[in-house]
């Protein structure tokens, strides 16, 4: 964005850069996503089972910065098997139509590929703090007109595309304080 390849970036890190403008979208809760056969698609997940999965999670945004599941992991102090890193969200739906891996997403994303799909969207057993979307930009964009204008759009679509998505119901969390010592 600072060499003005990008007008704007859509994101969801727990830390957005100071230097970047920003503007809040909406929030969203955390899922797990799986393929339809998954051996756990069709009973409600619990700690160990979710510990004990093969999990696909996006390459970090940055050298030495965590995403908000492991950053809510580690918190928590326990940690998740992870089996392959990926460069685009868009990939992992199609990555666990191929494997019994879980995929921790926010719902609204997890939604639109199981409308898509033969995938599962199931309520994670950690009660995960919702994720939070922005719109960053640069300040050498910032009062030009074509680009405000852009900003504008998006940011009108996508906050009325957010409110017309119906929430899951939530469920008490499982995690005990004697599971994660």
């Amino acid at each position: 964005m600072e060499s003005g390849e990008l007008d704007a970036v859509i994101g969801n890190w727990p830390q957005p850069p100071d230097y970047l403008r920003l503007s809040p979208l909406f929030k969203d809760e955390v899922v797990c996503m799986m393929r339809k056969q998954h051996p756990l698609a069709s009973q409600p997940m619990t700690l160990d089972d979710y510990l004990n999965a093969d999990h696909i999670a996006p390459i970090p945004y940055a050298v030495g910065q965590r995403g908000v599941i492991d950053l809510h992991l580690a918190r928590l102090r326990i940690k998740r098997r992870v089996i392959s890193h990926v460069p685009y969200f868009n990939l992992v739906p199609y990555l666990l139509l191929q494997t019994d891996a879980v995929f921790s997403a926010p719902r609204m994303f997890a939604e639109h590929y199981q409308g898509l799909l033969p995938l599962s969207v199931v309520q994670s057993p950690i009660d995960f703090p919702e994720i939070s979307f922005y719109l960053l930009w640069h300040d050498r964009s910032h009062l030009d007109p074509e680009c405000r204008w852009f900003r504008e759009q998006l940011i009108g679509v996508i906050r009325e595309s957010s409110q017309a998505a119906q929430p899951l119901p939530r469920r008490m969390p499982q995690l005990a304080a004697a599971s994660i010592a």
